[in-house]
Formats: C-alpha cells, structure tokens, sequence
C-alpha cells in the first residue's frame, strides 16, 4: 500500500481528521515496504483521539480489496521521537567490566572476553524525605579513554580484603621474570607430572625489576575500607608499557586469586593541593620527583593509601645511618685499594647523576600541577627557592654578555647550526646554542669555519647571494664556439722520441682481453676471425640499406661533427653537400 492508498482508506473507514503526513517506511536498495509506517497529525489531541478511539488495531482491507477479500490487522501506537530514541539506544548499551569494551544494549555477553553483562547497582532505599545515596565510586571514571600511556597504571575489580602489600604482590607479577625467578616458580609451583599451563605469559615481557616504584589503595576517608580498586606507579611510562604488554600475554590476571581489569590512567585523577590543613595531611601524598608539593585523589571522600617500594630519588645509602648500612661498611671501604675506592667513588657519582636525571623526570600526569603550583608560589619549576631581585639582575647581565652575535648562522626551518654542523630538536635549542655553546664560539674565532657557513646560508637561501663577475665572454664561447683564430690553438702534445702515445682502451677491448684476446690477433678459439673492428655507419633516417644516399659515413665522425658546434664545420658539411647534389645532376 502507498501513502495515497493508506489516506483514502483512514479517510473513508475511520473518518481520520487533523491528519497532516503519511510515510511509509521502504527497503533503500529494493523500494519495497517494510509494512512499517508514521501517520503525524496537527496536534496531539488529535493523535490522542484517533489513538483511543481505535487502540490497539485498526484493519486495512488495500487498494484492490474484493467483497471476499480479508482485511489486515495493523497494530497502533505512539511513536518516540528521534532524539529520544537516540537517547534510550545510548544509555542501554553497556560497558564490560573485564575488558572496558562497549557492547549494544541486545548482547547478554562481551563479544571479545564472553563475559556476563553485569547487573544494575541496586542502591538501598533511604527513609522518606532522606537524599538517595551516592552512586559507588569503582574506580571507572579514572581510566584514560582513549587508553593513552601513562606513568600510572589502574587495577580494578581487587578483592575487598586485598592491602597494599597484596596489591604490590599482584603488581610485581609483571616484572620481566628473571633466569632464577623462573627456575623457582617452575620447581616451586609446579607439581610433578602436571602439565605447562600458558597462563605465565611470555619471558620477555615485562617491566624492569624494581621500576615499581610504589602503590596507591583507594581507602574510605571514615570507614578506612578499601574501595577495591588501585594504583601502581612506575618509573616512566616505558616500563608501564612493558607492564602492559606482559599483561596482554596472560590469559587472565589475577590477584589474591581474583580477576582484575588493568588500564591507564587520565590525567585528572591526582589533583593538587594549595591550602593543606593539618587534619588533611593524612590523606594526601608527595610526588616522587618534588617532595615539596603535594597530591590527593579527585574523591573527597577517599584516599589513596600509599606504599612505598623503590623510591628511586634519594641516596638511601648516604641517609641510613651505619647499622643500616651494613656491619663494617666504612671499615671494608677504608680496607679497600687505591683502585677499588675509585671504583666506589665513580659508582656513587653515577648514581648521583641517575638520581639528578630521576628528579627532571616528571610524570606527564603530575608535571602539569607541579608547574601550576609554582607558578601559584613564585617558585622555579624544578622546586628550588624563589627569585630574589639580585639574582635577576645577575641574570640579566650574564644574559647581556652571552647575547648572540651579529651574524647569525642558524637555520630555523631545519633548526641547525651551519657554523658547527650541529643539528637541534627545536629552534629554541638552536637559539640557546648560539648564545651559549663553546663549541660556537671557539667557531667563530676560524675564518675558514665562518666562510664555510656563510656559503650553506647563501646555498639554502638563508642570506642573498654577494654578486660576483659575470664572464660573458665564456658564456658566449658556450652558446657558438670559439673562432677561427681560436679554433687550431690547441693542437695535440708533441709526442717526444722513444716515447709511445698513450693508447685508449674501449669498454669491448677491455672484456676481450678478460677472455684472453690480445691486440692484433683475430677472433675466435683459433684466432682466425676478423681482427679489424667492424665500422659502424650511420645513415639517413626513414631511408632503407641500400638506397642511394642513405650512407652518411662513419658514425663516430658523423656524431663529432653534427655535436662540435663551430662555423668552419657547418660550412664544410654544406659545401659537401652542395657538391654531392651537383654531381648527381650530370650523372
């Protein structure tokens, strides 16, 4: 049935009215109903009384309906609207606990991890009058969304008994395991005659030993209970990424026996604090790289409980006292060589180095903060003391005395230095590099360096290029050749007595005698084939061998003389050919 067909029906049976639209819903490709349409009226009174009038069926009998034809029942209702059906598709889809995938509203299971759907957190009723509860924090809201690496890494899903130290336990499993840490857990957990199970996931993923450098448990602020979820905070995100790869090698990961569901974090999770009160302190945290500031979970009404395995930062051997040490540390050290306490000392300066280069490194999702709080408190980004009035003058003066000089060697569009060869990341770097770096100045001082720069910025079109002497004189001697005059001045060197001129040896010459033919000698196993090397001739185009005049002569001369480009050769070849056709004419 068509539109025009469903109006003259409802108009003659049912005596519709206010009805403004008829649409027929069809198949895009084949045009056909889908015996599925809309019927929109001018108003919802209306609506309202053709719908109750005729709920829930009204019959269609069609447009090539007999007396014994049998009508159709076609069931009624009320339409959503397209917004509304948009919504209502949108807040039934949900998402999978086990792997963060999101599946439609239709599916009973994950399609990737065939988990359940989980069920709808059922919130206990409160007394009249009394504010429904809070929603459960379980730690969903702080995934990254678009899974972008971070430093920091979220396990959800723990057991409600698990501590930090379960936590750390679970954590550490991610470890690249090492040679005797795989031969223990084999002879350890493995029972005799049982099978390899291919749940350890492979031994050469994994985060590097130690890079754990602490976890979080999210904890009530008044019930002190665990919030079943956490965070593990590694030494940069390359060892996170690592930690995540061997995740993605286990078939399930478990902690106290437990699956857990293992992503990043966003980097809103660990908020600053700016006005710390005393009975606050307890519940924040200091960020590994500056002390100084401090941190605390987004939700007021939780905590992150922290626990510390490798600091990283400090020299731990300098701030315990001797008994931790070790027993007779200083007197072994004292006993040592020459060259053994040299050895010690080069050791602790490199750690000092690692620990100086640990302090710059920041978390990309605290580094953010840590710069906003020293803005805030006018103090340097790397937490040192604030900026004193002498201390900017100073600095302003050193500014002026290492001020770059007048000729400047940089390219910014490729961020090099052409004076020292040098190539940066940035054009800041290049500036920097300029004002400071020795290796420029001491360049700047060597004439042949300067020259040698100056003519890269003149090639790539930093600086215009000088103007130099034109000599039109050459370019003339290119464009027509020299003359007559100059024409027979150079003539060959004299070959002097008892020396022999320097003979040219072909390409062909040279794989014969490879093949052992010598020069003079004729072809061939016996040498009896030709021995003069066969002319090539060069004749007139679109003229076949044989035809008169088609032969031209000898190819390398006729090649010589068509590309030496004097007059004297021009007028030789048209006088010969001026004379050929002369002589053609008496024949």
């Amino acid at each position: 049935m068509t539109e025009d067909d469903i109006g003259a029906e409802l108009e003659n049976a049912y005596q519709i009215s206010g009805l403004e639209e008829i649409r027929v819903i069809r198949d895009r490709q084949t045009k056909l109903s889908r015996q599925l349409g809309f019927l929109r009226f001018t108003s919802i009174d209306d609506a309202r009384a053709f719908l109750e009038q005729n709920h829930p069926y009204i019959y269609l009998y069609g447009p090539s309906a007999g007396e014994n034809d049998r009508s159709t029942k076609v069931r009624i209702a009320y339409s959503r609207e397209r917004e509304d059906r948009t919504r209502v598709k949108t807040e039934a889809d949900w998402t999978c606990r086990m792997c963060a995938v999101v599946n439609f509203a239709t599916r009973p299971k994950c399609f990737r991890c065939n988990a359940p759907r989980p069920g709808p957190e059922i919130l206990p009723a409160g007394p009249p009058g009394v504010p429904p509860a809070k929603l459960v924090n379980n730690g969903d809201n702080d995934a990254a969304p678009d899974n972008q690496p971070s430093q920091f890494i979220l396990l959800r899903g723990l057991e409600s008994s698990a501590t930090e130290e379960l936590l750390a336990k679970g954590v550490s499993k991610l470890y690249r395991p090492s040679a005797g840490n795989n031969e223990a857990s084999a002879s350890g957990n493995q029972k005799k005659g049982a099978k390899v199970a291919s749940t350890t996931g492979d031994s050469n993923l994994g985060a590097r030993e130690g890079s754990i450098r602490r976890v979080l448990l999210v904890r009530d602020r008044k019930t002190n209970e665990s919030w079943r979820f956490g965070f593990a905070e590694f030494a940069n995100v390359l060892d996170a990424q690592a930690a995540m790869a061997r995740l993605n090698s286990f078939e399930k990961f478990t902690i106290s026996s437990k699956p857990v569901l293992v992503s990043y974090i966003h980097a809103g999770v660990f908020v600053p604090v700016m006005d710390l009160n005393p009975g606050a302190a307890q519940f924040t945290f200091s960020p590994l790289a500056n002390p100084s500031a401090r941190l605390m979970y987004w939700d007021d009404e939780g905590y992150a409980s922290e626990l510390v395995l490798t600091p990283g930062e400090e020299n731990n051997d300098q701030e315990r006292p001797r008994s931790a040490r070790g027993i007779g540390s200083k007197d072994q050290s004292e006993a040592k060589g020459p060259r053994e306490s040299d050895k010690a000392k080069k050791r602790k300066a490199d750690a000092a180095v690692g620990a100086n280069a640990k302090k710059l490194a920041m978390p990309s999702q605290l580094q953010f903060w840590s710069n906003r709080h020293a803005e805030l408190h006018g103090i340097a980004k790397d937490g040192s003391d604030p900026v004193m009035e002498d201390d900017a003058e100073k600095a302003t003066e050193s500014a002026e005395a290492i001020a770059p000089p007048a000729q400047s060697f940089a390219d910014l569009n490729r961020n090099c230095c052409y004076l020292c060869m040098r190539q940066f990341k940035s054009s800041a770097n290049v500036n920097r590099h300029e004002r400071l770096s020795q290796l420029h100045r001491e360049n700047l001082m060597s004439e042949e360096a300067k020259s040698r720069g100056m003519a890269k910025l003149v090639k790539h079109g930093i600086i215009p290029q000088p103007a130099e002497y034109r000599d039109r004189a050459r370019e003339r001697r290119q464009a027509f050749g020299r003359g007559k005059k100059t024409s027979g001045a150079r003539t060959k060197p004299a070959v002097t007595q008892g020396e022999e001129p320097a003979q040219t040896t072909s390409k062909g010459a040279s794989l014969l005698s490879k093949m052992g033919w010598s020069a003079g000698s004729g072809l061939g196993a016996s040498g009896t084939g030709v021995t003069a090397p066969i002319a090539t001739e060069v004749y007139a185009q679109g003229v076949g061998l044989g035809a008169q005049g088609g032969k031209l002569g000898d190819a390398v001369e006729e090649a010589g003389r068509n590309t030496r480009g004097r007059y004297d050769a021009f007028l030789e070849k048209t006088r010969e050919t001026a004379r050929q056709r002369y002589d053609q004419m008496n024949q």
